[in-house]
């Protein structure tokens, strides 16, 4: 084994995705590997008990593939997110699979372990690719199927602090897309399904949904509502559209208040919602307008991995070498 093979492993276990990820010290990604967790037809999600039994299959399907890399590098540190937020009181079964995994791997190996959280870890990946000028301060928006938050990022030695300075009150966008597009009639998670119509529709948006949004907090399941009233009545493309149009509405209004009251012009998005090339090319444009900057991430840094572990567990090791 070459003393320069050596990696920092990364892994993550959240609410619809196995992901395992290696990165090199100088920053390359050695492995990047997931499994969506499978969720039955016409259901619009899975409960954690459900979640956490797919984990631990998922995690030894993936054994094999580790333990090539185990064969063919040197893991010189492990970092696992253990909890859906940097707070005291977050907390989620799924990831304690993936902690419990990590810390046998780590009883073998004997190299530092350090933990994360889910937010961090798409923070980190999102910005692994972005051209952010100010990374020392700027806001993280991350939109997924559980989550809908704008973020204000400070960076702090120890990794980040971080706080909600805006986001929906009550369901988050993917829950708004997937309750939609089931009820359309495509599978679970339908954010690409939904996507793909957007884009394909010509048709003019002729008044779009209601939104209601006060001083950066969003109130979306009027949204939902609205959208219901559709089905049957206009096609699919249009829906699609319709409903991933309110969401740059929602976020346009949103986040022009919240980068004028905090005095910020860049955006970073993290979470699936932001894999959407409709929502993407539309928000950026019109956000540009307001001199306000926005950085969206491929998708296999978007949408759940563990490639953010890696690099925070990267971060941490370099530090305590130094």
């Amino acid at each position: 084994m070459k003393s320069d093979n050596n990696i920092i492993l990364g892994i993550d276990t959240s609410c619809y995705t196995t992901s395992i990820a290696a990165i090199s010290l100088d920053k390359s990604i050695i492995f990047n590997e997931k499994i969506m967790l499978k969720v039955k037809e016409n259901s619009k999600g899975l409960r954690q008990s459900e979640a956490v039994f797919q984990h631990i299959n998922n995690l030894g399907t993936l054994g094999d593939k580790l333990y090539n890399i185990m064969k063919m590098y040197n893991i010189k540190a492990l970092c696992v997110s253990t909890k859906p937020r940097p707070t005291k009181d977050s907390y989620m079964p799924v990831f304690t699979v993936g902690y419990n995994f990590t810390k046998l791997i780590d009883s073998m190996l004997n190299c530092p372990l350090y933990e994360t959280s889910h937010q961090e870890n798409h923070i980190e990946a999102s910005l692994f690719t972005s051209k952010l000028n100010q990374k020392n301060r700027f806001l993280s928006v991350h939109m997924s199927g559980g989550t809908t938050e704008i973020l204000l990022v400070n960076k702090k030695d120890n990794g980040y602090n971080i706080e909600i300075v805006g986001g929906s009150k009550d369901i988050s966008f993917g829950q708004l897309i997937d309750r939609i597009g089931v009820k359309l009639g495509y599978k679970f998670p339908a954010g690409i399904y939904l996507d793909e119509k957007a884009i394909s529709c010509n048709e003019k948006i002729e008044q779009g949904l209601k939104t209601s949004v006060k001083e950066g907090y969003m109130n979306l399941s009027g949204l939902e509502n609205q959208a219901e009233k559709l089905i049957g009545i206009k096609t699919d493309e249009y829906i699609s559209k319709v409903v991933l149009d309110s969401i740059v509405k929602n976020m346009y209004k949103s986040l022009t208040y919240v980068c004028w009251e905090y005095n910020i012009n860049e955006v970073v998005f993290a979470g699936g919602v932001s894999a959407s090339k409709y929502i993407a090319k539309k928000l950026s444009k019109q956000l540009e307008k307001n001199n306000i900057y926005t950085h969206f991430t491929s998708s296999e840094y978007s949408t759940d991995n563990a490639v953010g572990c890696a690099i925070i567990g990267l971060n941490n090791f370099l530090k305590q070498q130094n």
